[in-house]
């Protein structure tokens, strides 16, 4: 009894972690993409349709600042009204918040 809870906890504690990780690891992908968008056309896209061969096939959002369209973002949420950004302009991971 003592270790199916000890199990459980385990999993409720590291379950978020590796969501995490996974979803990091795809906007990596889609950040590698956006770099070779911005190194071909000298600005990043709009939105990722105008990417081509790029599949997001999950939650991880895009937008680019229309004030300064050298900074986007990426986001997914983490939790109940919790999100975890990317800012490309410090080139930082913030979050959850």
């Amino acid at each position: 009894m003592l270790l199916a809870v000890l199990v459980i906890a385990a999993v409720v504690y590291v379950a978020p972690w590796g969501g995490g990780a996974y979803m990091r690891f795809k906007a990596a992908q889609i950040r590698a993409q956006l770099e070779s968008y911005h190194k071909a056309h000298g600005k990043y896209p709009i939105s990722l349709a105008d990417i081509p061969r790029l599949s997001v096939n999950g939650p991880i959002h895009y937008q680019r600042d229309f004030n300064s369209p050298e900074v986007y973002y990426l986001w997914y949420g983490t939790g109940f009204g919790t999100v975890e950004e990317y800012d490309s302009k410090s080139r930082t991971w913030h979050g959850p918040r």
